[in-house]
């Protein structure tokens, strides 16, 4: 036996571990029909990943994305309150804006 762990001590071991910085310890399920399933397991196949790897990356990218269409300001609460305050007042029509409006432009709205 110890010749064995000599051997393994001599050798260079592979481990992730260098690459491995977070721990993933929160888990999510989902539940998806059969069909769901196989075209999941052959999409990651296909990509040589996981089917947890590869749900994973397909739903960061669009949460990302739906994310990225949503900016996100931020305000102290002095800039909120001013900003929530003008939104809570009704609009202010001016003779720019009324000809504006009354203007014909090259786009049309439908109803």
């Amino acid at each position: 036996m110890g010749g064995r762990l000599a051997q393994l001590d001599n050798r260079r071991l592979y481990c992730q571990c260098m690459y491995m910085t977070t721990v993933k310890d929160d888990r999510l399920q989902i539940r998806v029909d059969p069909e769901a399933k196989r075209l999941l397991e052959q999409a990651a196949a296909s990509a040589r990943l996981s089917v947890s790897a590869f749900v994973l990356r397909a739903a960061s990218q669009e949460a990302e994305s739906v994310l990225a269409e949503r900016p996100l300001i931020g305000l102290d609460v002095g800039a909120a309150e001013a900003f929530r305050t003008a939104l809570d007042q009704p609009g202010r029509m001016n003779q720019r804006l009324a000809a504006a409006l009354g203007r014909r432009g090259k786009l049309h709205w439908l109803d």
